[in-house]
């Protein structure tokens, strides 16, 4: 199923290495998930949810005194989207995930050498610290992905080209 014109330009874009919040029936959208990996997350109750778009497994500090985003992380990502949907109003013991992506775009003898294979892997390990239930993945593949999200009724809808829209 297509999207309308204006259904597009009401959506709220997460772009790589970013996470946005949302409420109710307000749409995030996030396009080219390759090795990466979507979280999004949501309180079913207060119908508050947020969509993270992380590149990378683990924060690694390069350099003393340099910052970088927490968002392209898995580890820093998941954490600072929690907190901003608990200040937003979220119940932390009511949030529960669903996730998109990790598509093996360079193939590759090892798994453990694989980025996309290593971002799935620290996603899951992550939200199993973090106490927050995945209900639904689509995980892994060889094809990008652009997904959607609709924290009011926890839709997350999966295009990959050619092939038939999937929703969790």
């Amino acid at each position: 199923m297509a999207f309308t014109l204006d259904e597009l330009q009401s959506m709220i874009t997460v772009n790589m290495g970013d996470y946005k919040l949302a409420r109710g029936s307000q749409k995030l959208i996030t396009r080219d998930l390759g090795s990466c990996v979507a979280i999004a997350m949501y309180d079913s109750q207060t119908g508050i949810g947020g969509l993270l778009h992380i590149m990378l497994p683990q924060y690694t500090n390069i350099a003393p005194g340099t910052e970088q985003n927490p968002a392209k992380y898995a580890d820093t990502g998941i954490e600072t989207l929690i907190k901003e949907l608990v200040m937003k109003g979220a119940k932390r013991e009511r949030l529960v995930a669903k996730l998109a992506g990790g598509a093996h775009m360079v193939r590759s003898d090892s798994e453990s050498s694989d980025i996309s294979s290593r971002n799935a892997k620290a996603v899951r390990k992550k939200l199993a610290l973090m106490n927050i239930p995945v209900l639904a993945a689509e995980l892994g593949g060889y094809h990008p992905r652009t997904v959607t999200f609709e924290p009011g009724n926890g839709t997350l809808r999966i295009l990959t080209a050619g092939k038939t829209d999937k929703v969790l």
